[in-house]
């Protein structure tokens, strides 16, 4: 009876874990607390507080994730650090479990996930989507449905959380509002080269951000480069204002149906 519940249980988890939709629940369900002691807390420590080969799970960093990044980092890791994916080792429920636990370390609400409505797929929605994906070169740099680029924000439900007047503000001038997770630095580095990425990790000794490209993650000690300065323009390319007016119009269709 036992087995079958828990099949049961991880089947609808697992039908559900794509549209990342998130409820106020109580932290730490399931079989997340087994889950992280057997696996996670050899690096991160019982309370998350971090070890010799993982990072605190509690710091301001670990807790600006959103809950669709920290169920992204469980299931594929994190490249260039010692975060290995977990999505090979368990299934989709067990992912959500692990998560939990982890916010209920933070003291914060678990993820409660509900299937997102399905898009109605009118022609300018086919369109805009085609543009994402294609011309407007969005997917290089934001994922929709777990498939796409990490350098910019994640996109699944974006209509939900920003109004039509914002999102449109984000595609004009993304500069406008850059969030605290997606900033860039700048590295000159000893020989004059310039490096811009997207900050990611940040110690005494050195400095981390991600390639322009998202393909890289890159690491500079801090005494080996001429110096590392806060960039306060977006990594955002300026794209949306050179396609037709059209082409707007569908991407827009395409991301309000979000």
């Amino acid at each position: 009876m036992n087995n079958l519940f828990r099949s049961a249980r991880r089947s609808l988890a697992i039908g559900i874990l794509s549209a990342l939709y998130t409820s106020p629940v109580i932290g730490g369900l399931g079989e997340g607390l087994e889950l992280y002691n057997s696996y996670c807390s050899v690096c991160h420590g019982e309370a998350g507080e971090g070890q010799a080969m993982g990072k605190s799970l509690n710091d301001r960093s670990a807790n600006s994730l959103s809950d669709a990044e920290v169920l992204d980092v469980i299931k594929h890791g994190r490249s260039g650090t010692g975060m290995a994916g977990w999505g090979d080792s368990f299934d989709d429920g067990e992912i959500l479990d692990i998560a939990n636990h982890v916010r209920s370390l933070q003291g914060r609400s678990g993820i409660m996930l509900t299937e997102r409505k399905a898009l109605v797929d009118t022609p300018e929605i086919i369109a805009g989507r085609a543009l994402f994906k294609g011309k407007g070169k969005c997917v290089t740099c934001h994922s929709y449905d777990d498939d796409g680029g990490s350098i910019g924000p994640a996109l699944d439900d974006v209509a939900q959380r920003l109004s039509e007047s914002e999102l449109k503000e984000a595609l004009l001038d993304p500069s406008a509002k850059v969030a605290k997770n997606y900033r860039a630095k700048k590295v000159t580095k000893s020989d004059g080269t310039i490096v811009v990425g997207r900050f990611r990790n940040e110690s005494d000794r050195a400095l981390q951000i991600q390639s322009e490209d998202g393909r890289r993650w890159i690491t500079f000690f801090k005494d080996r480069v001429s110096s590392i300065t806060n960039e306060e323009s977006s990594l955002m390319p300026d794209v949306f204002s050179t396609l037709e007016k059209t082409e707007r119009e569908e991407i827009l269709a395409f991301l309000r149906a979000l």
